[in-house]
């Protein structure tokens, strides 16, 4: 072998000795080095998973509902009126807003067909009855739809009829609004019943409502009908024919010994007696 392979021969055989050298210091040190991020990362990902998760939205929904939800998270949970009221919120009230942490929610609610104030803890901005005399029933049951319970049509004449309920196309949608049981401003709370009467389409209004639009209708013009029971004749006839002594059988004619039976005489006796 001559010298240059011997020079490198002796290299290649360091090299591999080195290389064992390195590979036997590190042994189980470079291997438990190597599975400590995983487990590291394991433990921080369970960690995240227990901490509780806010709710959606629950604004609009009633209480109970609200409250059965969100018992199921784990969370706080606080309930107080929205309005500047402060009243205790009971399980038909609707939410109008919510905060929530991580921690605990809190909702403010207000009651049931009530709208929601502006901001937590304003007034309840209750609808206003509005002006509908004039007006036909189909418009007015289209302005009153939102806030009110129902809206009826009656008549406004006593000998005439109609009756109609949050109808705004029927028989009765052109007939024209004379009165109104609510007055105009009045707030509207909790979408009350409202009344309206009304007259036929090109009919003037009464002045006062149930007047008859026909006076001849109106039991106060009617005379009453005279008593079938009395006879102005009757009465003296019968008394004629019973108490009278026009009967030959009634007569009494004084006998031979003169004077008068028990009861009188048919004319009256005068002064002595009859003879």
């Amino acid at each position: 072998m001559s010298r240059g392979k011997k020079g490198w021969f002796g290299i290649s055989v360091l090299a591999v000795v080195l290389l064992l050298l390195v590979l036997r210091s590190c042994g189980e040190d470079c291997e438990d080095k190597g599975v400590a991020m995983p487990r590291a990362t394991v433990t921080a990902t369970a960690t995240v998973t227990a901490t509780p998760s806010p709710i959606g939205s629950q604004v609009g929904e009633p209480v109970d509902t609200v409250l059965k939800r969100v018992k199921q998270t784990g969370l706080s949970i606080g309930v107080h009126d929205a309005s500047e009221k402060d009243e205790t919120p009971g399980g038909d009230w609707t939410v109008c807003f919510e905060k929530v942490t991580l921690s605990k929610v809190e909702f403010a609610a207000v009651p049931d067909r009530a709208p929601c104030p502006n901001k937590d803890g304003k007034r309840i901005p209750w609808p206003k009855m509005p002006d509908v005399k004039g007006i036909t029933y189909g418009k007015a049951v289209q302005m009153l739809a939102d806030d009110a319970g129902h809206v009826v049509l009656e008549t406004a004449y006593q000998d005439d009829y109609a009756y109609d309920r949050d109808n705004e196309s029927g028989d009765f949608a052109n007939w024209k609004i004379c009165f109104q049981n609510v007055k105009t401003g009045r707030p509207l709370t909790y979408e009350p019943e409202i009344i309206l009467h009304a007259v036929r389409k090109g009919e003037a209004c009464p002045s006062v409502k149930g007047l008859y639009k026909d006076p001849a209708h109106d039991p106060a013009n009617v005379e009453p009908a005279p008593d079938s029971d009395y006879d102005s004749g009757s009465s003296d006839d019968d008394w004629g024919s019973s108490g009278g002594s026009s009967s030959e059988e009634n007569d009494y004619y004084p006998g031979d010994k003169g004077g008068c039976p028990p009861g009188g005489c048919y004319n009256p006796c005068p002064p002595g007696g009859c003879r």
